[in-house]
C-alpha cells in the first residue's frame, strides 16, 4: 500500500513539474491567409501576403473558367497541375524565412506572379536546432507551429525510477525480515518440542 502511494506521488510531481515549468511543448497557432485567383484580370488576390514562420498561405479557388497553379520558383511549395478547382495549405517552418515569387504556370507571360513575404518569428522555437525540412510538401496542412521541448524531462523520469527501485527494494526487505521471522520461530518451536 505504501509502495503504491510513493509511486504515485512520484508520479504526480513528474507530471506537475513538468506542466508547470512549461517544459513539455512551445505552441504557436500561426494565421493562415488565403490566397485566391481575380480571373477578369488574370491576377492573384492579393498579389503580395506577408506572413511569419509558423504562418500558412493557402490556395483556394473553385469554379475557375481557366485553369490555374502556384508555383514558388525554388520549388518550395506548387499546388500542383493546373486547374480550375484547387485548395492547397503550405506552412512555413522555422527558418523558412524570406521572399518567395511564385507564378500561375499557364498565365505567367500574362502577368500572374505573386509574393510571399515571411519574417521570422520568435515565438516559434526551433526544436534541438534541427535544419528546417526539406522534405516535398503535402496539399494537406503542415504543422510547424508545434514543437515539443523536453528540458529537464530526462532529470523527472530517472527520479520516478529511482523511487519506484528504493520501493521495490524496501517490499523485498520487507519480505526477508518477514522470512526470518518465520524461520526463527521455527527454530523456537523446535527448540522448545526437543525440551
Amino acid at each position: 500500500m505504501k509502495a503504491s502511494i510513493t509511486v504515485s506521488i512520484a508520479f504526480a510531481m513528474m507530471v506537475a513539474s513538468a506542466v508547470f515549468s512549461g517544459s513539455i511543448y512551445n505552441e504557436y497557432e500561426g494565421e493562415t491567409k488565403v490566397v485566391t485567383v481575380d480571373s477578369t484580370n488574370l491576377r492573384f488576390s492579393p498579389e503580395t501576403i506577408t506572413l511569419k514562420e509558423g504562418d500558412s498561405v493557402r490556395f483556394f479557388w473553385s469554379g475557375e473558367l481557366l485553369p490555374h497553379n502556384a508555383v514558388e520558383n525554388s520549388g518550395l511549395f506548387d499546388t500542383g497541375e493546373p486547374s480550375t478547382e484547387v485548395d492547397y495549405t503550405y506552412t512555413f517552418s522555422f527558418g523558412e524565412n524570406g521572399t518567395y515569387e511564385y507564378v500561375c504556370e499557364p498565365h505567367e507571360d500574362l502577368g500572374m506572379i505573386g509574393t510571399i513575404i515571411v519574417e521570422p518569428n520568435p515565438d516559434l522555437v526551433q526544436n534541438n536546432s534541427e535544419e528546417p525540412n526539406e522534405e516535398e510538401p503535402t496539399s494537406e496542412s503542415q504543422n510547424a507551429g508545434f514543437n515539443f521541448t523536453f528540458f529537464g524531462l530526462e532529470l523527472i523520469i530517472l527520479f520516478a525510477i529511482g523511487a519506484l527501485i528504493y520501493q521495490v527494494g524496501k517490499i523485498r526487505s520487507f519480505g526477508d525480515t518477514e522470512l526470518d521471522k518465520i524461520n526463527h520461530s521455527d527454530e523456537e518451536m523446535e527448540a522448545e518440542i526437543l525440551e
